[in-house]
């Protein structure tokens, strides 16, 4: 596709998203995006043997990513990469491991990725980092974290790139909680008595604690992009999933490792989501939207689905 092109199609995305397209990136199988672009040949492919190499081949293919999204019209990319359950279900040596990595997001080459596209980026979950004892590897990389958002200079407009950490949202909201006086309780819960819907109730609710969260006014997500490369179909990413309070969401998954994930893919994806035409009613029925030849057709299909249990999302998938 041409840059005049993808031009235009950026342009039609800012248009039908005022507020900023918001993306949130679930990242899965970089490991076996390593093993399977660099590992390949060798006797025990399964085998990582330096995983400081593999965060230097993965860091690019995550700027490519986030550098697709942003000239494809996006304005808001969140990008979960740690899970907290990482520095325990996986030993102390991949817990370690993780703590030397994660300082990758703030070194020279990636601030001089932040700086050449315009990118604002910010960290969030770093409290649970911090629960940590103060002399160990994972609060230390925490402090680092809070230390360069010290730092950086944010400016108003520009695109935004969140990382998520290791986040409990439990945690996060509790500390937002502590953190109000009772004048502030007070008020919040005068302006939920004062709502008379509960999607009013909702976006009061949410434009509060996702401004503590996020250091900035971010829609809520329009879609969640994951990997159901091994037959699971998790969501990966807490705190922004808490965050939407069951809030409409399109959710799409790749049948192979995120960072596989092409440029043309991208785009059919945000076409979809922005310009295509669902089988949707908003009335009580689906009233006039079904054709005789339509519903038996439909029937067919579903009954044929149905009788294969293969055709299941989210079973498991073995590599023969």
């Amino acid at each position: 596709m041409t840059d005049a092109h993808e031009n235009d199609f950026a342009a039609r995305i800012r248009e039908r998203y005022p507020e900023g397209l918001t993306g949130i990136f679930a990242v899965g199988g970089t490991r076996t995006t390593y093993i399977l672009e660099k590992n390949r040949h060798a006797a025990d492919p399964g085998r990582i043997g330096d995983f400081a190499a593999q965060g230097e081949y993965l860091l690019p293919r995550y700027w490519a990513l986030i550098q697709n999204f942003f000239e494809l019209g996006g304005q808001n990319m969140i990008l979960p990469v740690f899970s907290f359950r990482g520095f325990y279900n996986r030993g102390d040596e991949y817990a370690d491991l993780i703590a030397q990595e994660m300082p990758r997001f703030i070194n020279e080459a990636s601030i001089a990725f932040y700086q050449e596209h315009e990118v604002d980026p910010s960290f969030i979950g770093v409290d649970t980092l911090l629960l940590m004892p103060p002399e160990s590897a994972t609060y230390k990389v925490g402090q680092q974290f809070l230390d360069f958002q010290t730092a950086w200079p944010y400016r108003a407009g520009r695109r935004r790139l969140i990382w998520e950490l290791a986040s409990i949202p439990f945690l996060t909201f509790w500390r937002l909680f502590q953190s109000m006086t009772e004048a502030e309780r007070a008020a919040l819960d005068e302006q939920i008595t004062a709502q008379d819907n509960l999607e009013a109730v909702y976006h009061l609710f949410y434009a509060r604690f996702s401004q503590a969260i996020y250091g900035l006014d971010v829609p809520p997500p329009h879609f969640y992009l994951g990997t159901n490369k091994s037959g699971d179909l998790k969501i990966r990413a807490p705190l922004p999933i808490a965050l939407t309070g069951g809030e409409y969401l399109r959710m799409f998954y790749t049948p192979y490792p995120s960072l596989f994930t092409t440029r043309d893919t991208l785009q059919t994806i945000l076409e979809d989501l922005a310009f295509g035409t669902r089988f949707y009613s908003a009335k009580t029925d689906y009233s006039g939207q079904y054709t005789a030849e339509r519903v038996h057709a439909e029937y067919d299909r579903v009954t044929q689905l149905s009788h294969d249990p293969q055709t299941t999302l989210g079973l498991s998938r073995r590599v023969e």
